[in-house]
């Protein structure tokens, strides 16, 4: 078969367009210079997305949640007992039965409080307790309270604390243990210090009462030995 001219000078120029090169055809007795090729388009390159500035944020300040005493739907005693009474006071007691032959403070996680009392000072001096909790419960023994409330500081400054009790008791401000006067025993004190800013604090009180018999629950409170009953605020 015979190539012709045309055919040939179509082959030449693809293989020129592979390589690059200029090469010169010749058709008939005319030489012709083949075209480069086009140069490629430039790149587009995308523009970055700017996103909208935001108006200058003002930072929120959020003021702490004031500190309230849980929600119980335990009963209020109808009379006044030894620690306490119905008719409110700063400080709100819970309490809750704890198992016989108990030797120290129980885990109150998970107990279910039979009776709500209010107190605005810790003053039970040494004495025999009945009667129970009226209105709600009869229990003289195998009992534990807790009590929560607010006092206030009148200036900065370190603190001393008393813990009188029968039996046991653990007493914390602002969450931290300050005294312990723990286990079973008949009336007896411990002291404790901290530093307090003037101003509101929090106190969290716990006891418990063994086998029937005496009971006693006092905190006092001051500075360089003069200690006064701590009073709560409402």
């Amino acid at each position: 078969m015979v190539r012709t001219t045309s055919h040939l000078a179509s082959c030449v120029l693809a293989a020129s367009l592979l390589s690059g090169c200029r090469v010169t055809i010749q058709s008939g007795s005319t030489p012709q210079e083949a075209a480069p090729p086009p140069p490629p388009p430039p790149a587009k390159t995308a523009s970055p997305t700017r996103k909208p500035a935001k108006p200058d944020e003002k930072p929120v300040t959020r003021k702490p949640p004031k500190w309230r005493l849980p929600a119980s739907n335990a009963p209020r005693i109808t009379a006044p007992n030894a620690f306490g009474g119905g008719k409110g006071g700063a400080f709100r007691g819970l309490a809750y039965v704890i198992p016989e032959g108990s030797k120290k403070l129980p885990s109150f996680d998970g107990l279910v409080p039979f009776a709500a009392l209010y107190t605005d000072r810790f003053e039970v001096k040494p004495q025999e307790f009945s009667g129970g909790f009226p209105g709600a419960l009869m229990q003289n023994d195998w009992f534990a309270i807790r009590f929560e409330g607010e006092f206030k500081v009148p200036s900065e400054g370190v603190f001393q604390f008393r813990l009188t009790s029968d039996d046991g008791a653990i007493l914390y401000i602002d969450d931290k243990r300050v005294v312990t006067n723990d286990g079973v025993h008949t009336a007896k004190s411990a002291d404790g210090e901290a530093r307090l800013s003037e101003g509101m604090h929090r106190l969290r009180l716990d006891y418990f009462q063994a086998q029937r018999g005496t009971v006693a629950l006092i905190v006092l409170m001051g500075q360089k030995g003069k200690l006064e009953p701590l009073v709560g605020s409402r």
